[in-house]
């Protein structure tokens, strides 16, 4: 954000300052005469602000570039643990009549742990993708708290309403990270089907 910023404002200032010296130079008769008297100095002047200008066009268009590949980094990170979320949610609801303790659901849900662990930098410095990391957490801590509950059937009732309710709401957050994969690498990413 301050690189963004520390950008433009470059930008801004090389081109007040370029346009500033052509308007001089039209219709300032003792700044043209400056200059003329002077060379060297407005060689120099001239060459500076266009290794200015073309620095600034190239940076812009580096780091446009960067944050594209970034953005489409940072979907693929959110979209494989929206995969291990609904692994981990399936494996925690299909066993609703059962203690899902001794299930596959602890297990499932340490290896989602760990994606959140790895992958939350990453989605927290992205705004769109800070949604979703929020809301997997969520859901996540809500996972937890229903492996942990030590009466039977805890999936039952509010607490499956509740975990159904915030893998739809983890659904709807995924949607715009989705997006921004190309339909054909989307898919390859999508092992299981919505």
């Amino acid at each position: 954000m301050v690189n963004t910023l520390v950008r433009r404002v470059g930008a801004a200032v090389v081109a007040l300052t370029l346009v500033a010296l052509v308007a001089c130079d039209l219709w300032v008769g003792g700044f043209r005469a400056w200059w003329d008297r002077h060379s060297l100095t407005g060689s120099v002047v001239s060459s500076l602000l266009v290794v200015a200008v073309t620095a600034l066009i190239f940076d812009e268009v580096v780091a446009r570039r960067q944050h594209r590949e970034r953005a489409i980094s940072v979907s693929v990170q959110a979209l494989i643990v929206y995969g291990q979320s609904r692994r981990t949610y399936g494996a925690i609801i299909s066993n609703a009549g059962d203690d899902v303790r001794l299930r596959g659901a602890p297990e499932e849900l340490r290896t989602l742990a760990g994606m959140l662990l790895t992958a939350s930098p990453s989605l927290f410095d992205d705004p769109v993708a800070r949604p979703f990391l929020a809301q997997a957490e969520r859901l996540m801590g809500s996972m937890l708290r229903t492996i942990s509950a030590t009466d039977r059937g805890a999936t039952h009732g509010d607490g499956r309403d509740r975990l159904a309710s915030e893998m739809s709401q983890l659904k709807t957050a995924v949607g715009p990270l989705r997006e921004r994969i190309p339909p054909e690498e989307r898919s390859v990413l999508e092992e299981v089907p919505e």
